[in-house]
């Protein structure tokens, strides 16, 4: 599934929160790994905050990729933006 994002911001903010979704994570323990707040990563999901290059590359370690991977529109497993488009995910490590 390819999806149209209007701007960088846009894509990062997506990519960030897929990738959650890919690794069964909530944002609080996104948050942990990251050593990052829980509050900042919400307020990044809801596009209130733009982190830093030193947050995403720590945001991207956690989540078990390379930085420039949150930066990519590449085709997406539509189960899991299924999942992430219909609300609260269950069952989060």
């Amino acid at each position: 599934m390819k999806l149209h994002f209007d701007n960088l911001r846009d894509l990062l903010i997506f990519n960030i929160k897929y990738y959650r979704y890919v690794n069964n994570y909530s944002q609080e323990k996104l948050a942990e790994l990251s050593k990052l707040s829980p509050r900042y990563i919400t307020d990044v999901e809801r596009g209130l905050h733009c982190p830093t290059i030193p947050k995403i590359e720590s945001i991207a370690k956690s989540l078990n990729i390379e930085p420039y991977q949150l930066f990519l529109n590449v085709d997406r497993d539509a189960e899991i933006v299924n999942k992430m488009n219909s609300g609260r995910q269950y069952n989060q490590k």
